[in-house]
């Protein structure tokens, strides 16, 4: 730390020596160079300068790299990619920041992305993201530079409000009495319920596509910090109880299980700071509280949990089809924010409460405010997810409804 220190200091006062144009070059260069050292990036790309300009730092660059422990590339022609304009290192060079084998990686992506037509819009996609990845970009930061220089948009680009979790039930008059009465929900209408400012859940009657015999492949989160009163208030309401509350000190998070009168289980849960969840922490804590009819007890929010063969292939679509953010990895887990209260739990069915299935009885529902952006977008590049419109079938058959904000859109 000390030499890094010192290291940081000299060039401190080299920059005094320094016209303002070095200055910025060798200040910038300076932070790629911490970062890569520090593992922060791969590789990290200078701007792009002339060659002239290079070579007037190129002693500097080799000082500040050798003290960080780095090496360098000089890059002269440089591939076009969707994260920047096309233009943008045209009659220049970059010099790119690497350590270990990470050359080797840089040069395999480069010699790819010189043989992708311009045409292949989903070809140039991949590598984009490739090369982002690279560079150390997180997926939300590689979709806002392809939204910046592409035609690529996803889900949240059309700005997501509302997220609804469709359930089905043989008794349908006896769900809606257990979620109005037993747990004191507020309706949105008839056969829908608030569980936080923007999540719902809305209940339906068993169909042709949604049967008595489909798994659920759900659970339901319910996010609160009245642990032990809404669990007495379970036990009083004679609420059937899959795994009791046993709170825990210094785990991620403490909750129990009930199950509803469908058989969809109802999780009730606190997270708690710990290394997995420091986003998720920073996340709720701007959260306000929905209240219950019942006195004195509320949620701030919801996860919707899903129940996933492959996990990866899960991630991937809601990273780059939807433009989530992951906000929590419990490792089998991963979850993501929708909305300012609602999350989506993928959860590895192998550990998981529920089991993965083709069929099940459970959609979900995002609205948007920008609706006709969104099917106008999802007819050319959401092939072959989108149908009808509107809706979205993912890659382990989820069904994904997009509905407007405004109905009379």
């Amino acid at each position: 730390m000390l030499k890094r220190f010192l290291t940081f200091f000299g060039i401190v006062l080299l920059f005094n020596s320094c016209d303002t144009k070095d200055h910025q070059a060798l200040t910038a260069f300076g932070v790629y160079c911490e970062m890569v050292a520090n593992d922060a990036k791969p590789v990290a790309f200078h701007y792009p300068m002339h060659t002239e300009e290079v070579n007037a730092l190129w002693n500097d660059f080799e000082g500040i790299a050798q003290d960080y422990d780095v090496a360098l590339y000089r890059e002269e022609n440089l591939p076009n990619s969707l994260l920047f304009p096309d233009d943008i290192a045209k009659g220049k060079e970059v010099v790119l920041i690497y350590k270990g084998n990470r050359l080797h990686q840089y040069l395999q992506w480069k010699e790819d992305a010189l043989v992708i037509e311009s045409k292949d819009f989903k070809a140039l996609e991949a590598n984009s993201r490739r090369l982002g990845r690279l560079l150390g970009y997180s997926p939300k930061g590689i979709n806002e530079l392809l939204r910046k220089n592409s035609a690529y948009r996803d889900l949240t680009s059309f700005k997501v409000k509302e997220q609804t979790t469709h359930l089905y039930y043989a008794d349908l008059e006896g769900a809606i009495s257990f979620y109005k009465n037993s747990l004191g929900l507020h309706q949105k209408d008839s056969s829908t319920f608030q569980i936080s400012s923007k999540g719902y859940i809305q209940l339906h009657p068993f169909d042709e596509k949604h049967t008595i015999k489909d798994p659920k492949s759900t659970a339901i989160a319910l996010l609160t910090d009245e642990l032990a009163s809404w669990y007495a208030h379970v036990q009083r309401e004679d609420i059937p109880i899959k795994y009791t509350y046993k709170p825990r000190v210094g785990g991620p998070h403490d909750g129990f299980v009930a199950i509803d009168p469908g058989g969809y289980l109802l999780e009730f849960e606190q997270f708690k700071q710990h290394p997995e969840n420091e986003l998720f922490m920073a996340v709720l804590s701007t959260v306000r509280p929905v209240k219950t009819k019942i006195a004195d007890l509320d949620f701030h929010g919801t996860i919707t949990w899903t129940y996933h063969d492959d996990m990866l292939k899960m991630q991937r679509f809601y990273e780059q089809k939807l433009g989530y953010e992951l906000v929590a990895d419990q490792g089998w887990t991963k979850i993501y924010q929708t909305t300012n209260t609602t999350f989506i739990g993928l959860v590895d069915e192998k550990r998981g409460m529920e089991d993965y299935a083709d069929q099940k009885a459970v959609e979900l529902e995002w609205k948007v405010s920008n609706f006709v952006g969104f099917r106008d977008y999802a007819k050319k590049y959401l092939i072959p997810f989108i149908q009808n419109d509107s809706i979205l079938v993912g890659p382990e058959r989820y069904t994904y409804r997009i509905s407007p904000e405004n109905q009379d859109e």
